[in-house]
């Protein structure tokens, strides 16, 4: 009885630490890969994971550089903008609606940055590097080449 007990207690820490270690958010290619980018949902998504992820980035980088930190400040408030503006010319919301769902999406979103960007910092001394959050900021990159 007590092994039954014992394989059992192993078997649900096991099924626990690796669910712990689990990124909060998908990489953005795995969730561009499984989405079609041409509906507007997917787009929305897409603009509310690029403003959070530019947010996270300007928090890493304030310390070191308050001009870059800016820069990705104002990257991802126009980001969300966007996000906004989609969201209430495809579905139809107020303004304010769709402003404060997408700022808690955002918020939500950013919150899960910060907490796999420590993980991965624990697990190599790098916010981003190695880790999906460096992939998201390549993809994001590309929405903000023409601007």
């Amino acid at each position: 009885m007590k092994i039954k007990k014992l394989i059992f207690i192993m078997i649900a820490m096991s099924f626990l630490t690796s669910f712990a270690k689990a990124d909060l958010n998908i990489s953005l290619k795995k969730y561009l890969d499984e989405n079609d980018l041409d509906k507007s949902l997917t787009q929305i998504y897409l603009l509310k994971r690029c403003s959070a992820v530019y947010a996270y980035a300007s928090g890493i980088v304030l310390k070191l550089d308050a001009v870059s930190s800016k820069n990705f400040i104002e990257i991802s408030n126009n980001l969300l903008f966007k996000a906004v503006e989609l969201k209430v010319i495809e579905e139809e919301k107020k303004l304010e609606e769709a402003q404060e769902e997408a700022e808690k999406n955002r918020k939500d979103i950013f919150n899960n940055y910060i907490a796999d960007g420590k993980k991965n910092w624990e697990k190599n001394k790098s916010h981003f590097k190695g880790s999906y959050i460096s992939d998201d900021m390549a993809i994001c990159s590309k929405l903000t080449e023409d601007n």
